[in-house]
């Protein structure tokens, strides 16, 4: 019966293959949770022959993580003849608001007046 791949993945750098990759997958599960998009861990091993017709193999690993992107505010601005970015329209004219400071507001009433069942008539 063939060893399980598990049981070679344990073996190789003595473990730091899995201690890695488990960190690794650990992070993109809580990345994930907090973007609610999607990631990827990938594991690449290699093989290559460790001398000559000894039998003997060189294995190596890589770990690779596609962590999720967070998303990034994005801002509405104008640009210049001058190549500057304002935050406001500069072609459009400015109020002059001020304000207003004194007694107190004053409560709104509903108005019972109209008909609200009457019809409008058209023009």
């Amino acid at each position: 019966m063939a060893r399980p791949i598990t049981d070679t993945l344990r073996g190789i750098a003595a473990g730091e293959l899995v201690q890695e990759a488990g960190e690794q997958l650990r992070e993109l599960v809580n990345q994930v949770s907090i973007t609610e998009k999607g990631g990827s861990v990938t594991i690449k091993i290699s093989v290559k022959p460790a001398g000559r017709a000894s039998g003997a193999m060189e294995v190596g690993y890589e770990v690779k993580t596609a962590m999720p992107k967070m998303s990034r505010r994005s801002s509405v601005m104008w640009g210049t003849p001058e190549g500057d970015l304002l935050t406001s329209d500069p072609s459009q004219a400015e109020l002059d608001l001020k304000s207003v400071s004194g007694g107190a507001a004053k409560e709104l009433k509903e108005d019972h007046t109209t008909n609200p069942s009457r019809e409008l008539k058209q023009a």
